[in-house]
């Protein structure tokens, strides 16, 4: 093979990885940001926002962000059950990136780390876990206490 045959074929295969890169990004679940009601010491976030119609069908998030004013990041609500929720703010520890959600567990887009649904250290170079807030929940809401 000639060298500019193959730098040919490599620029091509570069352009192609990266085509193919922001497709699989686009087939992601997009982030949903839920409507919520904070007051001086708790977030509240009705349990409605974890669902949503598709169509004719109604499907479950795994999880909704929350935005307040208080925090630079975001918080990650994640459903484990009709009673049980963890809260987990997006900010890694390693190095003060804001973390991506990708379906059961968190990334860091800066380094690698990941964690899962519940703040915990999978993958380095993270070396402490998520903070996370106490969740209570009623019959209508999720309350996240801050």
């Amino acid at each position: 093979m000639e060298r500019r045959d193959f730098i040919k074929d490599c620029g091509i295969l570069c352009v192609g990885a990266v085509g193919l890169s922001a497709l699989l990004q686009g087939c992601s679940t997009s982030n949903y940001f839920a409507k919520t009601v904070v007051d001086t010491k708790r977030i509240s976030v009705k349990k409605s926002e974890f669902t949503f119609t598709d169509g004719e069908k109604i499907k479950e998030r795994k999880y909704v962000l929350v935005r307040i004013a208080q925090s630079e990041f975001p918080i990650c609500l994640y459903k484990h059950s009709e009673s049980e929720y963890s809260a987990l703010l997006m900010y890694c520890p390693h190095k003060g990136c804001e973390l991506l959600a990708q379906g059961e567990y968190l990334v860091c887009p800066c380094h690698g780390s990941e964690f899962t649904n519940k703040g915990k250290v999978l993958n380095p170079p993270a070396d402490q876990d998520l903070q996370q807030f106490k969740t209570t929940v009623d019959n209508e809401n999720i309350y996240i206490q801050f």
